[in-house]
């Protein structure tokens, strides 16, 4: 029943999934697609198992269109898909006993190149400049510029989407383009299979074929062959076949090649050989801008002091970043509310940050700010412009910055609900006054001292 079609299956499966969630409501997907599991391919079409045949009937009536313009940009030898229930599976057992046969005799290529990622939805800033104009360069000339492309950063930065933007764009201008994205877990698992019988030469010529016979191979996430000799070893022949034929490279990891000091040395010199590139963790102006970006394709509007304060509550990475606008908008679409204000959106994400803790550190610094210049705290959080007023409350606001780092936007609705701009503009006054004015730099240190001895 198994073949070796149900690793593609699953992988194209989640690739699909992944360009239908974006089409659909998320309580439409939660309700029919998650019930579905990836059963195989055979004849061409990925065959699909529902557990009720409701779920089938409204799959095929409802959402077929939509399904079939995602395998339409797939770029894979899939041209179809079949729901079937579970006691449909065995009429499918001769049809997929066939492929298996006709799959071992004829070359099926399937380039698992995710059409979702492309360069024109990524976002690009000063944490990953570099990294796409290396990505481009390689898309216009594979095989002759940076090879092999190493690009190396942490979780959820976007290595995996640049490495597919890179096989979209070179599809653009080569359709016959045969490129292999894959995990380095596949390729290790796919070399384990290949020599658990070693008298099975034929096995071992299908490894060979399917990461020699490309033209562009990418692996993603090389620090995986940790303690893994044998696999290096395949890994280093299949490399230097690539290279010599001048076919395209392209590695990702999590670190810079000289910091994988597991692999063998003649591995770590070729991942050096081409161009090494960075990705580093996004600045809040890129962040900014992600959320806006996959805001917009989601067909969803948020406001600007929305987009601010999840941009600097999620720091980290980028897939931390989108975790929470999903969350957000499966929240908003759960209660029948827009996802238009900060408190809604600190409801929506109460599990994932701790504003209690912040409105408790806002309310020290600004309790200490007031006693030291002797104003009452309505007079700082209110509208009052006397100078002295103005002057305590945007040094405040400086403070419970650079000492909390809370999202502006929580900071603006602290202070009477003042917009971000307002926010941004004490905060930079305050920070260029301490360079050339001695008095409110020590006014700055003084309450800093204050606020530590409490």
């Amino acid at each position: 029943m198994y073949n070796r079609r149900m690793d593609e299956c699953k992988k194209i499966w989640d690739i699909l999934l992944l360009g239908i969630s974006n089409k659909i409501s998320t309580v439409v997907y939660d309700m029919w697609f998650s019930q579905l599991e990836p059963l195989t391919i055979a004849h061409n079409k990925i065959i699909i198992v529902a557990k009720l045949n409701s779920v089938k009937k409204t799959i095929n009536s409802n959402y077929r269109d939509i399904i079939i313009e995602e395998i339409k940009k797939l770029n894979t030898f899939v041209d179809d898909f079949i729901i079937i229930t579970p006691d449909e599976i065995s009429v499918y057992e001769d049809k997929i006993k066939e492929d298996k046969q006709e799959s071992e005799n004829v070359e099926q290529f399937t380039y698992l190149v995710d059409n979702n990622f492309t360069f024109d939805k990524f976002v690009v800033g000063q944490s990953n400049q570099i990294v796409y104009a290396a990505a481009k360069a390689v898309a216009n000339q594979p095989g002759t510029l940076h090879n092999p492309l190493f690009i190396y950063g942490g979780v959820g930065l976007g290595k995996t989407h640049i490495m597919h933007a890179i096989g979209n764009e070179i599809l653009k201008s080569n359709k016959k383009a045969k490129i292999l994205y894959c995990t380095t877990e596949q390729f290790v698992n796919d070399f384990i299979d290949s020599i658990r019988n070693n008298k099975d030469n034929e096995q071992n010529k299908r490894f060979r074929e399917k990461y020699r016979n490309v033209d562009i191979l990418m692996l993603d996430d090389i620090q995986f062959l940790a303690g893994k000799t044998g696999t290096q070893e395949a890994l280093f022949h299949t490399f230097n076949d690539l290279y010599q034929n001048k076919k395209q490279i392209i590695l990702s990891s999590d670190r810079h090649p000289k910091e994988l000091t597991f692999l063998e040395e003649r591995l770590q010199s070729r991942f050096s050989s081409g161009l090494t590139v960075d990705i580093s963790t996004p600045d809040l102006e890129t962040r900014i801008a992600i959320l806006q970006k996959k805001a917009f394709y989601k067909n969803v509007n948020l406001p600007i002091e929305v987009v601010y304060f999840i941009a600097e509550s999620f720091d980290s990475n980028i897939r931390e970043l989108e975790g929470a606008l999903q969350k957000v908008i499966f929240y908003c679409q759960l209660e029948g509310r827009e996802p238009d204000s900060v408190d809604i959106i600190k409801e929506a994400l109460k599990d994932d940050i701790d504003v209690s803790n912040h409105i408790l550190s806002l309310d020290t610094i600004v309790d200490a700010t007031c006693s030291y210049f002797n104003i009452k705290k309505e007079e700082i959080i209110g509208k009052k412009k006397l100078k002295q007023i103005v002057q305590a409350r945007q040094i405040a606001i400086y403070l419970i910055n650079d000492m909390l780092g809370v999202p502006l936007a929580t900071i603006g609705s602290y202070f009477g609900g003042r917009d971000h701009t307002t926010i941004i503009y004490a905060r930079d006054k305050m920070e260029n006054e301490i360079k050339s004015n001695n008095l409110i730099a020590n006014q700055i240190k003084d309450i800093k001292n204050m606020i530590q001895k409490r």
